[in-house]
């Protein structure tokens, strides 16, 4: 009995063994191709110092047609679990999915979620931003993989929802068509009476043409109509933060119906959609699940 049971296990272990290196090999590691794998980016001159890990999958078929979507995990940086997530659920879609990871060591969280558009309280140059990276990414992928779109989407979640909306808000002329930000902790109000990081005073961005952008963008605000706990430990509690709401669903809320109502207060075009998922809280693969779609 125990000669078998010692067989039983050691076989068990080859098997573990033989299924974790196949895991491995089939990882490509800092070459964008067909399957998946990660590449670590620094071509984008002003931030070369402050890598970027690329987590992706690239399914086979024409690679040269697919579309691009970049994703932007939570606070947690976790890009690896979000890439994961799509290839479970959506490893048959024809499309490149790039779950970008701004390390801790290099980016804070305010560089990560406010776009590092300011360094004590000055602003920097655009061209220093988080969210400029992203269009020298776009470019990088087209290049190494012969892609011809013209344009990219985006999904983010949380801290990546934050990302994702003020991108939107203070990036124009990008080559961005639709972006899904989901169950955001706090937004960027585009009212100039509000202060920045909240609203749009002293950012720098508070005329027309800020908004006139802001408006027209296909922008996707993805809410979990259970995300109302607010005690959740990652939610910023700050007079500014609270009066938007106390929990994410009702700042999500407060941030559709306030962007309507200034966008028609000056007779401009709303482009905006808003989708409420039944039955989900702070569940980024649920929310993945439930919205990616309509990006496509």
């Amino acid at each position: 009995m125990k000669i078998n049971l010692i067989i039983s296990l050691f076989i068990a272990t080859v098997l573990c063994s033989c299924e974790w290196k196949s895991d491995e090999e089939d990882l490509v590691l800092n070459k964008l191709g067909t399957g998946h794998g990660i590449v670590t980016y620094t071509d984008y001159t002003p931030l070369k110092s402050k890598p970027i890990n690329l987590h992706f999958y690239i399914p086979e078929g024409d690679i040269k047609s697919m579309p691009i979507v970049f994703i932007f995990p939570g606070t947690g940086r976790n890009a690896n679990d979000y890439l994961a997530a799509w290839m479970n659920k959506f490893k048959d879609k024809q499309a490149i999915a790039i779950a970008l990871e701004f390390p801790q060591d290099y980016y804070s969280t305010s560089e990560y979620i406010e776009g590092n558009m300011f360094k004590n309280n000055k602003p920097l140059p655009e061209e220093q931003w988080s969210y400029s990276v992203i269009e020298a990414i776009f470019s990088y992928v087209k290049e190494e993989t012969g892609n011809q779109a013209s344009k990219y989407s985006m999904f983010g979640h949380s801290a990546g929802a934050q990302f994702v909306h003020r991108f939107v808000t203070f990036k124009q002329n990008t080559h961005l068509d639709k972006a899904i930000a989901a169950n955001s902790g706090w937004y960027t109000v585009p009212n100039t009476q509000i202060e920045y990081p909240y609203g749009l005073k002293n950012s720098g961005y508070t005329d027309n043409t800020t908004l006139t952008h802001l408006f027209s963008s296909s922008l996707i605000v993805a809410l979990g109509d259970q995300d109302t706990d607010p005690n959740d430990s990652s939610l910023r509690h700050t007079p500014e933060a609270d009066a938007q709401g106390l929990y994410r669903f009702a700042r999500g809320e407060h941030y559709y119906s306030e962007c309507e109502r200034i966008s028609k207060a000056n007779n401009m075009l709303f482009s905006w959609k808003k989708i409420v998922v039944k039955g989900v809280a702070h569940d980024f693969v649920a929310m993945m699940t439930q919205t990616v779609d309509y990006l496509f």
